[in-house]
């Protein structure tokens, strides 16, 4: 038997428990509702970033990040529009956030989540899927020092080196990647991934749908959001980045959060 303690759950009676960082940027709100949190976003800029969400890895140093295998994750959320018709990114998860403010990669990529990414966009990390959709994904990308994440991100910015740099990234990142065409966004789903040593299993309304092997080992941070980033990456792709005009008002909803311990892993 798995033995699960809960350590956070929020189903958001009076707004957002203070335990999350909220962050919201450009044409982008956090709402409340009786029971509900909303992502909004209306009016985004082109070329200017418009991100609403919470979590709670901005507060901290990368290499101390609060979640670490094995972890149980269980979301309750809903979108406005239906796949295809939300732009930009959204999606709710843990990841290490790789980035800084100036869009170079520090360390490398590491996320396990359910992801959506609207037809702008064209990025698949594993082999031979769609760039775009509603899936779930993992990304192991371990660990690395500041120099080779510096010469990587020199490298990646020469013209022409951003198509063969992610090929060779290819090699040391463990990528797995599911489309969920059948779950309709809009209507409310419960999420659950349950992060193992060997193996991520994502979950919809307590029916397994995806196992993803050799999930990321490093601590992560959670994250929900909703925002208005486009990208093109991919083998034989040079990169592309971009913000997206959004007219539409368009939303995330989270009923609930709960992050759990497994202190015995199931098989």
């Amino acid at each position: 038997m798995t033995e699960v303690t809960l350590v956070i759950q929020d189903k958001f009676e009076r707004g957002a428990s203070p335990y999350w960082a909220r962050f919201a940027i450009g044409h982008a709100d956090i709402e409340s509702a009786p029971n509900v949190l909303r992502l909004v976003e209306q009016g985004a800029e082109e070329g200017k970033l418009s991100d609403a969400e919470i979590g709670d890895y901005r507060a901290v140093p990368k290499s101390k990040l609060p979640w670490m295998l094995p972890t149980r994750l269980t979301v309750r959320a809903r979108f406005s529009h239906a796949a295809g018709q939300v732009l930009g990114t959204a999606g709710v998860g843990f990841w290490n956030d790789p980035f800084d403010w100036a869009g170079s990669v520090q360390v490398p990529p590491n996320a396990l989540w359910f992801l959506y990414v609207s037809p702008q966009s064209d990025f698949a990390f594993a082999p031979n899927m769609r760039g775009n959709g509603w899936k779930a994904a993992t990304l192991n990308g371990g660990r690395a020092g500041g120099l080779t994440m510096a010469l990587g991100n020199f490298v990646f910015g020469l013209p022409g080196m951003s198509a063969l740099v992610f090929r060779l990234a290819q090699t040391r990142l463990a990528a797995h990647e599911k489309t969920l065409d059948d779950v309709a966004l809009t209507d409310w789903h419960e999420y659950r991934i349950d992060w193992l040593a060997r193996e991520a299993i994502f979950f919809v309304d307590d029916t397994e749908i995806f196992r993803a092997p050799n999930p990321p080992t490093v601590p992560l941070g959670f994250v929900a959001w909703i925002d208005n980033n486009c990208m093109t990456i991919g083998i034989g792709r040079e990169f592309a980045f971009s913000r997206l005009r959004i007219e539409q008002r368009q939303w995330m909803e989270l009923s609930h959060v709960a992050i759990e311990r497994l202190t015995t892993e199931h098989r």
